[in-house]
């Protein structure tokens, strides 16, 4: 049986530039950019150095969340080892294969974080929305990011208001059709507590 690091060789390399964040085993926060990507792994370039066999939690601009082990350091970057599986493998396959042949992938400009829907942020899409007050109910995150959610929720609450949506904490910034939307006003202190961050 060949070991999975042989097998992950084997998946297609494909450069390109895309700017995204990532966050370290402390809990600090920092911009990156990507070398190449594979469906097994992604060569991040970024000046902090990250040791080998540390896992960190990368913010793609248009590809979503990934997670994975650092399996390799070089000169102005690491590389990581990435497992994905089920459609989101299958979409992210089109999007590189889309790339090797020279076709640009179009990246949003229009917020300070690229959003992502709870399935390619790797996600469930049901939470609970609790406020500062002990009060909690139901709730569907339609889409989020580092900076924060928009959330499905049948009784608004006041703008302003502080509340909390599994680990992450926020503020209600304003109203949609469908909830609210949520600017977070913390980020937890390790990264594996931002693992799952909804909970």
């Amino acid at each position: 049986m060949q070991p999975d690091h042989e097998e992950r060789r084997r998946y297609q390399r494909v450069a390109f530039e895309a700017k995204g964040r990532f966050l370290a085993p402390d809990g600090s926060e920092h911009t990156c950019s990507i070398r190449d990507m594979s469906l097994g792994g992604i060569a991040i370039s970024s000046d902090v150095p990250i040791d080998l066999g540390e896992n960190i939690i990368v913010y793609l601009d248009e590809f979503g969340r990934f997670e994975g082990k650092v399996v390799r350091a070089f000169e102005g970057g690491f590389a990581i080892e990435t497992a994905i599986s089920g459609p989101r493998r299958e979409r992210l396959q089109q999007r590189l294969e889309a790339l090797a042949r020279g076709e640009k992938i179009e990246v949003s400009a229009r917020r300070a974080f690229a959003r992502y829907a709870p399935g390619e942020a790797g996600l469930e899409e049901s939470s609970v929305l609790t406020m500062a007050d002990g009060q909690s109910m139901p709730c569907r995150i339609i889409d989020m990011s580092l900076g924060g959610a928009q959330v499905a929720v049948e009784n608004r609450p006041p703008i302003g208001t502080d509340v909390s949506i599994g680990r992450m904490t926020g503020r209600v910034v304003r109203h949609t059709e469908e909830g609210i939307g949520i600017q977070f006003t913390d980020v937890p202190e390790r990264a594996t507590a931002f693992s799952r961050p909804f909970g």
